[in-house]
């Protein structure tokens, strides 16, 4: 169903140069062939988007960026060719979108899709979540409808944090009484954790110093929580000096990646998930704790049949992705969001934002 085409103004957060956001009107153009306008009935703050904000210099002869990339909201406006959705549909969409047609996307890696990610000062990533107003491009491939009965907090993290954390547990091949290690209990951190449990995880160590993360950790299924610096030496003891079978990596730093490397068995998986951000190198020391060892990587999958495999497991109880928001405040407060990620004030891990 095509909707009558129309410009709408849209309250948005947006990038204005390196570390520099605001909130202001920006204007957003009726849909295109394949496009869907959404109106936002939550939005967050991702680490991906502090990220961006700090590290990365603005597009050459850009005056500004609309930031966010996780949301949940109602259709507005539908672009010709929609056909899986009509005006109206409460949705969710991966932060990642491809085009469907490339070799990539026609393998199923919707987020390495190979014509949207490789325009030259373009990227497949949603933006603008953190408005009123945002545009999914090739809706039918990247959108889907959001399950009756389940709430905005339940849906929302379907379309990154959840689905990068599950993947690395996927990618891993975590496997029944394995002893995962888990680095990092942010959103991603987190979701891993869930996940690890979920696929039949025996051991399962999460790496963190917060305090509140530390007990939601356990809380979604770690046997255990401990700081990085107990984390080598409690691993080889729990394991009887074998190490771990698989070793999650859901920081982003070099020393969270080495240790990975440290606390993995021999023949062991390191799944890699945090963002780097702007750190173009890792430096891995080449000795016993590197060889025979099997290192994967992942970015968040994507795609609609995605989303909807991840919104039944959270429809059927299988996991509530809600217990990860702490905080609550009006969109309009979005900069003082940021702040209070960024600061992790009050234990903040997953903050919704209403508009």
């Amino acid at each position: 169903m095509v909707s009558t085409p129309t410009l709408v103004h849209s309250r948005t957060c947006v990038k204005l140069d390196t570390g520099r956001l605001a909130f202001r009107t920006i204007e957003i153009p009726e849909p295109g062939p394949g496009e869907a306008i959404v109106r936002t009935t939550l939005a967050t703050v991702c680490g991906s988007d502090i990220h961006f904000l700090d590290e990365f210099p603005m597009p050459r002869g850009v005056a500004y960026v609309p930031m966010g990339h996780e949301a949940v909201g109602i259709v507005h406006a539908l672009g010709p060719g929609v056909t899986s959705f009509k005006v109206g549909d409460r949705v969710v969409a991966s932060c990642l979108y491809g085009c469907g047609t490339c070799a990539n996307c026609q393998r199923g890696e919707i987020a390495l899709c190979l014509t949207f990610g490789t325009i030259p000062g373009i990227t497949n990533a949603l933006t603008g979540c953190q408005g009123e107003f945002y545009r999914v491009p090739n809706a039918d491939l990247n959108m889907a409808r959001v399950p009756d009965g389940l709430t905005d907090e339940q849906a929302i993290l379907v379309g990154d944090v959840m689905s990068t954390g599950f993947a690395a547990v996927e990618r891993a091949g975590v496997d029944t009484g394995d002893v995962v290690v888990i680095l990092g209990q942010g959103p991603v951190g987190l979701c891993a954790t869930a996940a690890s449990r979920r696929r039949g995880a025996g051991l399962i160590i999460a790496v963190e110093r917060v305090p509140e993360r530390m007990a939601l950790a356990q809380r979604l299924g770690a046997t255990l929580a401990i700081p990085p610096e107990a984390a080598t030496d409690h691993v080889l003891r729990a394991t009887n000096g074998r190490g771990a079978d698989v070793a999650i990596e859901a920081v982003g730093l070099p020393e969270t990646f080495e240790l990975a490397l440290a606390v993995t068995r021999l023949g062991g998986t390191v799944s890699s998930v945090g963002v780097y951000g702007a750190i173009r190198h890792l430096t891995v020391p080449v000795t016993g704790n590197f060889y025979q060892r099997r290192i994967v990587t992942t970015l968040c999958p994507a795609g609609s049949d995605r989303l909807r495999r991840l919104l039944d497991l959270v429809r059927f109880a299988r996991f509530d992705p809600s217990l990860l928001f702490t905080h609550e405040l009006p969109l309009a407060e979005v900069v003082r969001a940021y702040e209070l990620f960024r600061r992790r004030e009050g234990g903040a891990i997953k903050i919704a934002l209403r508009p």
